[in-house]
């Protein structure tokens, strides 16, 4: 996932953007908060986390935190018990400081490195931004002017999430490689997993022909919404089932089970349960073509696609590499956390 399109996510809760409004402060330590408490929060203003010199305070953390419990609650629909609702509450606490610790050390690791956005840069992620809406029926206007915060802070925050992008593009996406070897490996497990898979339908074709319940084998295994029916598909003509399973289906006389039929959804078994003939046109009454009643039992295969096996590995090793690349500069860094100790010792 690219960062922007993490933070158009949470800005939409109010929940992340903001996390890198603070000031740095210089002098005196500031006063620890106390513990998270339902009954006595402490100040809006009280610092609860510090990331070289830049404060987050409770009542920033706080809006953050209620605006991903909201939009877990509204988007993902989560159920959270009322007893359990404090515990809720401190998990996403505990998540707006790391977002918080996360955005503030990337952009001044890319002050650091002096990086700045160019027209071309802006007019990406306006591209990028505005695919990202369209799930919300939104334009970008509107998010602008629809968020959270007003115009111009949504705008200032919506380019920190460019920065980043741009930052780790230099850093870790620009230096993926992929070799043929990596792609090959992947496709032979994918591969072993589809003989697997042909394997096992064999198995169930001989228990099948031994006698066992078709449609109670079907109900158990198949991969088909149709198990939740014994596999029945109902009654079809030719035209309606794709050309590998009619030219199957049709040559099976009633009760006869077919071999294993591989097509780009998976393996197929197939029974024929029925089959009533066709009839002639006689008078004003139109033919009746012939029509079978089948079942079937489907195994879904792993469709091996290099482009998507190729964009997987990518991702996985991106994934990575932003990991290794944060844990580096928060090495470096001086990460106070007042509210909740253990975060980052």
């Amino acid at each position: 996932m690219r960062i922007t399109t993490f933070l158009v996510s949470a800005t939409l809760t109010g929940a992340f953007l903001c996390c890198g409004c603070g000031k740095k402060r210089e002098g005196a330590a500031p006063a620890p908060a106390p513990a998270a408490s339902p009954d006595q929060a402490p100040a809006p203003e009280h610092v609860v986390a510090m990331v070289n010199g830049t404060p987050l305070t409770w009542a920033e953390m706080e809006r953050r935190a209620m605006g991903f419990l909201k939009d877990d609650i509204e988007t993902n629909h989560l159920i959270v018990p009322t007893n359990r609702m404090d515990e809720a509450k401190d998990h996403f606490r505990r998540k707006s400081v790391n977002a918080f610790v996360f955005k503030t050390l990337m952009l001044d690791e890319a002050t650091r490195q002096k990086i700045t956005l160019s027209g071309a840069d802006r007019n990406a992620g306006l591209r990028n931004l505005a695919k990202t809406l369209q799930a919300r029926n939104w334009t970008t206007n509107d998010f602008f002017l629809k968020g959270p915060m007003d115009e111009a802070t949504m705008r200032r925050e919506f380019e920190d999430g460019m920065i980043i992008d741009k930052l780790l593009k230099l850093n870790v996406r620009n230096k993926l490689k992929i070799s043929d070897k990596e792609i090959a490996e992947a496709v032979a497990v994918l591969q072993a997993t589809n003989e697997m898979k042909r394997a096992r339908m064999e198995e169930i074709r001989k228990q099948a022909l031994a006698g066992a319940d078709f449609g109670d084998i079907a109900r158990a295994v198949s991969d088909c919404p149709s198990s939740a029916k014994n596999g029945d598909l109902g009654e079809v003509k030719k035209g309606q089932l794709m050309k590998q399973l009619e030219d199957a289906a049709f040559a099976l006389k009633v009760g006869e089970i077919s071999p294993v039929i591989q097509t780009r959804f998976g393996f197929h078994l197939l029974k024929v349960t029925s089959r009533t003939a066709d009839t002639e046109a006689s008078g004003s009454t139109p033919p009746v073509p012939e029509t079978i009643r089948v079942s079937q039992i489907l195994l879904k295969h792993v469709d091996i696609n290099r482009k998507r096996i190729t964009d997987a590995i990518l991702k996985a090793k991106y994934d990575a590499g932003v990991k290794n690349f944060f844990n580096e500069i928060k090495g470096k860094a001086k990460i106070e956390c007042f509210l909740y100790e253990d975060m980052f010792r």
